[in-house]
């Protein structure tokens, strides 16, 4: 049988690492692995980002944007931080990674953020070219003292997932860990492996016709 194809837009280096672990090791829900039934394509492709707080509306024009240049179905994928005194209204949101990027390790003290508890917020947007539909993938942690660890994935130096067995190491921590490494980041905590399983899951339920009535 045929596997089906998925074109994921990204110009991240780090977004394509984790696509290689979620392939191999993540399962939908019904025990199939994701390897078996699914042949990621990865295409670079440099996407403006729209200024947005509310990663919806933002991963929805970039899927759309995605889809006009490469002009065939695909996906896009963002994250972002969502304070939990903010909730309501999504913050910050699409705008962490312009602050991350301003900021950089001052994130947490120029935001008073040591300790927050936080939620990090993923969405994976697909397109046919006639509709958009959104995949959320959410982890509750908090927001540690300052950044901590090697691996400088945005945020993922100062994001402490809720997680008995990572002990209040942060993302960026886990993976460097040799007892925890990339594969359980992807595998048991990523919000963005999350948001990817509600699609594909969904997808697989529709491979060869419109996902929308």
């Amino acid at each position: 049988m045929s596997k089906i194809k998925v074109a994921y837009v990204t110009s991240s280096d780090f977004k394509k690492q984790e696509n290689e672990v979620f392939i191999d090791n993540c399962l939908l829900d019904d025990g199939t692995p994701v390897k078996d039934i699914f042949d990621f394509e990865i295409r670079k492709e440099n996407i403006k980002e729209l200024l947005e707080v509310d990663l919806n509306i933002m991963v929805q024009a970039e899927v759309i944007q995605a889809y006009s240049q490469i002009k065939i179905p695909c996906i896009v994928e963002h994250a972002g931080l969502i304070f939990d005194d903010y909730l309501a209204k999504s913050y910050p949101g699409g705008l962490t990674k312009p602050m991350w990027n301003t900021l950089d390790m001052n994130f947490i003290s120029e935001t008073g953020s040591a300790n927050r508890r936080a939620t990090a917020r993923a969405i994976v947007a697909y397109c046919d070219g006639k509709s958009v539909e959104t995949f959320v993938g959410e982890t509750i942690g908090k927001l540690a003292p300052k950044p901590k660890g090697k691996r400088k994935f945005y945020w993922d130096t100062v994001f402490i997932p809720e997680c008995a067995e990572t002990n209040g190491m942060t993302y960026a921590e886990i993976v460097d860990s040799p007892k925890f490494g990339l594969k359980y980041k992807v595998e048991k905590l990523s919000q963005s492996s999350k948001a990817m399983l509600k699609f594909l899951n969904r997808l697989r339920a529709n491979p060869h016709t419109e996902l929308w009535s």
